[in-house]
């Protein structure tokens, strides 16, 4: 890992899903198999077209709210197409038996395992960069990290995929600490938590990274709702909307 100092350009820290990587149908389809027998002797297009429509309805409402993979089984109840509020979300996520929690999770990795290693041209189709993020990560080449839920060989593999695997120094994978690992950045890297920049999509996320002092961005390009909007506001926490993006990258040092 490249070394760095306090002197180095700022430090961006960077969720994945919904903000470096649009990946909404792996994601439905990983959660589908957490609860459903996956045979791995159908192929990955035909696996992704059984999925049903109104499964993948409710996933992309529950999707607004999770901010870990546990929470995908959210989109398994039915009343989770009556959401309308973060609270509403919690509810049913504690609704839920732990233990089955647990199993939907292992089974959904073992699925995203699965398909990487094995239909690894097909999983890696379903996830697409942003635009604007490839050039982003291009500009901040070793001062970048990912903080995700997602497991960080996946995201090692997209972004090889993408041209972008030399860019990130480290995966923070499978994590919902996102403020502790941007701390942890800071004291390791000898870098002012102050010059850490981050973005997620997830308000909560957002919100509690923004307490340690870095500066936090509200990513609008991937998951949200109105809810998380008028909070955000009330909060007079920044957004950040995808073209604005650019206005990101540290200018070039100027000529001697």
């Amino acid at each position: 890992m490249t070394a760095h100092t306090a002197a180095d350009p700022s430090v961006l820290a960077l969720d994945f899903d919904g903000v470096i990587c649009d990946a909404l149908e792996e994601c439905a389809l990983v959660s589908w198999l957490g609860m459903h027998p996956h045979d791995t002797s159908v192929p990955g297009p035909d696996q992704l077209a059984a999925v049903p429509e109104e499964f993948v309805a409710r996933f992309r409402r529950v999707r607004d709210y999770s901010r870990l993979l546990d929470h995908f089984a959210v989109a398994h109840l039915p009343q989770a197409s009556t959401i309308v509020s973060q609270a509403d979300f919690d509810r049913l996520f504690a609704s839920l038996d732990p233990t089955a929690v647990r199993t939907f999770t292992q089974a959904a990795t073992a699925a995203r395992d699965h398909f990487r290693t094995e239909e690894a041209d097909f999983w890696l189709e379903l996830h697409t960069i942003y635009p604007g993020m490839d050039a982003l990560l291009r500009r901040f080449n070793g001062s970048a990290v990912v903080v995700t839920a997602k497991d960080a060989d996946s995201v090692r593999a997209i972004l090889a995929r993408h041209g972008l695997g030399h860019t990130v120094a480290e995966v923070f994978g499978e994590t919902g600490a996102k403020a502790e690992a941007v701390q942890d950045v800071s004291a390791r890297w000898g870098v002012p938590v102050e010059r850490i920049t981050f973005i997620d999509d997830n308000l909560t996320n957002a919100v509690r990274v923004a307490a340690t002092g870095a500066r936090s961005r509200w990513a609008q390009w991937g998951y949200q709702t109105p809810e998380h909007r008028a909070e955000a506001e009330r909060l007079a926490l920044t957004p950040l909307h995808l073209d604005e993006v650019a206005a990101l990258v540290p200018a070039a040092p100027a000529a001697a």
